[in-house]
């Protein structure tokens, strides 16, 4: 795959029309700069493809004016401690070649009484961006990492080897965890309408907090991305490589078996309001029973529909489909929405008798800006669920996940859940109170699915019919998070913070109580969800 698709970009290079592109790298959903103003109506701006395009921000906004807005910043020369507080760090411009560098930390203590444990995250790292003449833009970053983490963050990395959205870590000490992850890409546009990028790192479809078709919570991976953009449609595809890493293919390095992803995405603003898009992704093993597949050749055509490509190979890809869908009700109020189908069959999903092949799953949203005519007071209000063994398959390697972690809701499925964000900008001031609660059905450990873990080959259920969200070990989950912070420096979203999260699991097995203090000096551009 990788030599097709270069050989494909050495063309593109050769195009008289290229032009590189910057991506915005405010990932961060708590700090994100731009979303109040991309939810107007009339912008025709296609809000549920992330990351944003930098120059399509610019049509809208003037984005350094958005990063600075009623903040006071020095003038006249900045040595480095101003650099540090107040701009990018390190610049170099040179016509045609153009450097930035910042520093990424995250310096965190706490305290959490449950366990009576003394928490901390020493994080270090930077990203460099930048462009080298007319026909490349790059970005890169690096992030090393140590942690003693709270209870339930300390248990999800004990069990899965896991860090939520960081990749595999390794034991740190007594109690400590030891973890790392680098991103980057290279980005062009070329032929007026069309844009390539080629990386690794993360995407997210969909107008809400979780998305349901394809999200930012797994580790990062391996993409190459084409996008296209005419009249009021933007269109994606994504080709991208990703590891199983339920399962060990050689004992000897420890690589695990590869599988590979291909993501279609139609975006439509029908109106100024209203934008529907469509989307479909096929999953299928590096390799399988019939040897070694690689990749597709047949999944290398942009504008296929998977579905009638997977049918006809003969295959046991994993397809999903589904749709998002927005409607800007109001420059203060934002609706949104998503469907996700895994497979339907007419006549057992109108037969009433919940079979456990009914997989799918909705949400909806809404998300309000200057609330109650308060400036900067913004609230979002999000319900998700979804049915038993949508994203599994009947092995491992072909679910919809990336090193143990799926690759739409950080739940996988059977779960129903409630969230709710309000934040207040005041100045260089945010405060943010965030609640979540929900409900899924676990395993039991005995080898036998009940449908939330995506890993869990869906043939080891129960039974065939009589499926419902919630089955198995019923668990409750409560987490509310509170905390306020001071923004120092914008370019990087330096930021100094206080909170406290309280969190409660409870089920028939086990109950788990956190109650976690923190103090933090951080940089907060990477979207890490730890509301689960």
């Amino acid at each position: 795959m990788i030599k097709r698709l270069f050989a494909i970009l050495g063309v593109i290079l050769l195009g008289q029309y290229v032009m590189s592109q910057a991506v915005s790298h405010y990932e961060n959903p708590y700090y994100s700069p731009f979303e109040r103003y991309v939810y107007k109506p009339g912008t025709n701006f296609h809000t549920s493809i992330r990351q944003y395009r930098m120059d399509q921000l610019n049509v809208i906004v003037n984005t350094d004016s958005v990063l600075y807005d009623g903040l006071k910043v020095p003038e006249g020369h900045l040595n480095f401690w101003k650099r540090l507080l107040h701009d990018d760090l390190f610049t170099l411009d040179k016509g045609d070649v153009n450097i930035v560098v910042n520093p990424i930390f995250n310096f965190e203590g706490g305290r959490e009484n449950n366990e009576g444990i003394n928490t901390w995250t020493n994080s270090r790292g930077l990203y460099i961006k930048g462009n080298i003449g007319k026909h490349l833009y790059f970005y890169t970053d690096f992030v090393e990492n140590q942690a003693v983490l709270p209870n339930y963050l300390d248990a999800f990395a004990n069990k899965t080897n896991m860090m939520p959205g960081e990749g595999q870590r390794k034991n740190f000490g007594s109690n400590g965890h030891d973890y790392a992850q680098a991103t980057g890409y290279i980005a062009f546009n070329f032929a007026k309408y069309f844009n390539l990028q080629v990386g690794n790192g993360k995407q997210f479809i969909g107008d809400g907090h979780r998305s349901l078709l394809l999200s930012d919570g797994a580790f990062s991976y391996p993409y190459v991305k084409l996008t296209a953009d005419f009249w009021n449609i933007k269109y994606m595809v994504m080709w991208n490589k990703m590891l199983n890493y339920d399962e060990i293919a050689d004992q000897t390095d420890f690589r695990y078996p590869g599988k590979y992803s291909v993501q279609q995405y139609l975006d439509w603003n029908i109106t100024k309001r209203f934008s529907l898009g469509l989307y479909a992704n096929v999953v299928y093993a590096e390799q399988d029973t019939s040897g070694y597949r690689g990749f597709d050749i047949h999944y290398l055509n942009p504008v296929n529909f998977f579905r009638p490509v997977e049918y006809n190979l003969g295959s046991p890809d994993n397809v999903t489909m589904g749709f998002n869908t927005r409607y800007i009700a109001a420059d203060w109020l934002t609706l949104y929405g998503q469907f996700v189908l895994g497979e339907f069959k007419f006549d057992e999903v109108f037969s009433g008798e919940k079979w456990w092949a009914n997989k799918h799953g909705f949400q909806i949203g809404a998300r309000s800006f200057d609330l109650f005519g308060i400036e900067k007071l913004d609230l979002q209000l999000e319900y998700n669920q979804v049915r038993p063994y949508t994203y599994s398959h009947y092995t491992s390697i072909y679910s919809y996940s990336h090193m143990g972690q799926p690759m739409a809701h950080v739940f996988g499925a059977n779960f129903r859940e409630g969230l709710a964000i309000l934040k207040y900008r005041k100045n260089r001031w945010l405060f943010k109170a965030e609640l979540m609660a929900t409900t899924y059905g676990d395993d039991f450990g005995d080898g036998v699915s009940w449908g939330k873990d995506v890993l869990m080959p869906n043939t080891e259920r129960p039974f065939d019919h009589g499926h419902t969200i919630g089955q198995g070990l019923e668990t409750n989950v409560y987490n509310a998070d509170v905390n306020v912070s001071y923004l120092i420096n914008p370019r990087n979203m330096f930021n100094i913070v206080a909170g406290a999260r309280i969190r409660k699991l409870k089920n028939d097995n086990e109950t788990m109580d956190t109650q976690h203090f923190y103090f933090g000096v951080r940089t907060s551009l990477k979207a890490l969800y730890h509301n689960f």
